[in-house]
């Protein structure tokens, strides 16, 4: 499956209309639906738009999977899941009375991609949108941290809206760099856990800031101080090749050298 950037956002409206009015108050022309397209007409800003109600968020298969093991699962509890229970009871509430989703996607990545598509959410954020999942990571945020985050000029706070690190089987991982178009990173579970967060997101900020060419056999090293870690390149196992979340760039393995 080709990677794309896919995100959700719930917002407080009863259909389309009422969003493209609700951008007209705000925005006048500036920003416009024209079929299947969310665009600026200032800028070349455009991304896919659907507009759904909140029972046609989840796919078919979802719901199944979801009403199996839980059936009376909802949209606030997908994006309590997609914030490791980190949503806070105001935000929980508003996404519960949203009764529309709009999901934009883009079907080029990288780190332009990442911020033209996060453009176009803040955009919608500003007139009424609560909270964004980004479907293609499985992390979700509360309006006012996409806000922060988007209006940063470290591209490390860009970085942390599109990438989670998560603890897998057998290593720490990062899931979320297929939207930056680069590979993700892992490391042993037998390295301490804050040691692992650290050495993984220095590597993934390194490469989103300076885009080195990489090989099996290079070596890494976050800081003076730390270890020298050397790469191996893997396919990506964790997530299915069917899955938004799934890497077809794969992932990076760092082993510490001569461990």
């Amino acid at each position: 499956m080709k990677s794309q950037i896919a995100i959700c956002i719930p917002v407080n409206f009863k259909n389309r209309q009422e969003i493209a009015a609700a951008l007209a108050d705000k925005y006048g022309s500036e920003y416009v639906f024209m079929g299947r397209v969310f665009h600026s007409t200032i800028n070349s800003d455009s991304c896919a738009v659907d507009i759904r109600s909140g029972a046609e968020h989840f796919s078919k298969s979802d719901r199944q999977i979801w009403s199996e093991s839980n059936p009376k699962t909802s949209l606030a509890d997908d994006f309590e899941l997609a914030t490791r229970n980190r949503l806070d009871l105001v935000t929980r509430q508003q996404i519960d009375r949203c009764p529309q989703i709009i999901h934009l996607t883009c079907e080029t990545t990288g780190y332009d991609a990442c911020l033209q598509i996060a453009r176009l959410a803040q955009v919608l954020l500003t007139i009424g949108g609560v909270a964004i999942k980004v479907e293609s990571t499985g992390i979700a945020h509360p309006r006012q941290k996409w806000l922060d985050n988007y209006s940063s000029d470290d591209p490390f706070e860009i970085y942390s809206l599109f990438v989670q690190l998560i603890e897998g089987e057998d290593y720490y991982y990062s899931c979320g760099m297929h939207n930056f178009g680069k590979a993700d990173v892992a490391i042993s579970l037998s390295e301490d856990i804050s040691l692992a967060i650290y050495v993984m997101n220095v590597f993934n900020y390194y490469r989103l800031t300076e885009s080195p060419i990489l090989q099996d056999g290079h070596t890494f090293q976050p800081d003076i101080g730390c270890s020298r870690y050397q790469m191996q390149w893997l396919e990506d196992n964790e997530e299915a090749a069917y899955s938004l979340g799934h890497n077809p760039y794969g992932r990076w393995l760092l082993e510490i050298e001569g461990g």
